[in-house]
C-alpha cells in the first residue's frame, strides 16, 4: 500500500536535521568490464559485475539557524569525514537507510521573494547503505513523572505522538520501557542521553509556557528505529 513521506526523518552523527521537505535516498548501481571476445555469437556485448557504489543522498529544506542537524551537516562538509547517517521513514512503513558519508555539498539560507530561506545538501556514501525494512519492536511503556501532568492519549506501542500537559513541575522525568533496545532521548531535537529500559531519565528542566519536544528512539539491533515524541508545556 502506498505510503504517505510526511514523518521521514534523516540522522546525520546524533543529531536529527530539522526543516526538512525533501530526502532523495540512495541510488545504488555496479560498475561492470566488458567480456566480449571474438567468439561471442549474436552480435551481443557480455559483461561482469565489478565494484558497487552505493550512491549519493540529496535533500533540501528550510533553513534553520542554530538547528544542530544542519548544523552538523555544515561540521561534517568541513571536516571531510565520513560520518554516520540514518533515513527513517515512518513507522508505519518501518524501514530505513544506515550507512556513513560524506558531504560534499551544502547550501544554507538560499533567498528568494516570497519564499521562505532555504537550504540544501548532498551526502556521498561512503560503503554500503543497509537498506532495513524489518521494524524494531518499540516501547512496552512509556511514561513521565511531573506535578499536574498527564500524558495523552493512553500509550499504546503504535501511537507514536503524545503530549504532557497541565504541568505545575519544574522538571520531569521520563520512563522508556523497551527489552532488548537501545533507547536514545532527544530534547527539543538535541541528543540528551541514553535511557535504561524501566529506569527514570535524569531530570529535565521546563519553563513555564514554553513547549519541550522529547524525542524517545528505540531500536532493536540490525532492524528500523521505532520514534515516538511528546512535547511536554508547564501551564504553572
Amino acid at each position: 500500500m502506498p505510503e504517505r513521506s510526511v514523518g521521514t526523518k534523516l540522522k546525520i552523527g546524533l543529531s536529527y536535521v530539522a526543516g526538512l521537505t525533501s530526502i532523495d535516498p540512495p541510488e545504488l548501481t555496479q560498475d561492470t568490464t566488458e567480456t566480449t571476445t571474438l567468439d561471442n555469437a549474436g552480435r551481443r556485448k557480455t559483461f561482469i559485475g565489478t565494484w558497487l557504489d552505493d550512491g549519493e543522498i540529496g535533500g533540501s529544506g528550510y533553513f534553520e539557524s542554530g538547528d544542530a542537524g544542519q548544523s552538523a551537516l555544515l561540521a561534517a562538509r568541513n571536516s571531510g569525514e565520513a560520518v554516520p547517517f540514518e533515513i527513517i521513514y515512518p513507522p508505519s512503513v518501518g524501514a530505513s537507510w544506515i550507512g556513513e558519508a560524506i558531504v560534499t555539498s551544502y547550501k544554507a539560507g538560499s533567498a528568494e521573494l516570497e519564499e521562505l530561506l532555504g537550504f540544501e545538501f548532498t551526502l556521498k556514501v561512503s560503503g554500503e547503505a543497509e537498506f532495513t525494512t524489518t521494524a524494531s519492536a518499540g516501547l512496552s511503556g512509556l511514561s513521565l513523572t511531573g506535578t499536574g501532568g498527564t500524558l495523552a492519549p493512553t500509550f499504546s506501542n503504535s501511537k507514536t505522538y503524545y503530549t504532557y500537559d497541565s504541568v505545575s513541575a519544574t522538571n520531569v522525568t521520563v520512563t522508556a520501557t523497551a527489552a532488548d533496545h537501545e533507547i536514545k532521548l532527544y530534547i527539543d531535537g538535541v541528543f540528551s542521553q541514553d535511557l535504561t529500559t524501566a529506569v527514570a531519565s535524569a531530570s529535565i528542566p521546563l519553563t513555564i509556557s514554553v513547549a519541550k519536544k522529547l524525542t524517545i528512539i528505540a531500536k532493536e539491533s540490525g532492524k528500523t528505529p521505532v520514534i515516538y515524541e511528546v512535547v511536554v508545556l508547564k501551564t504553572s
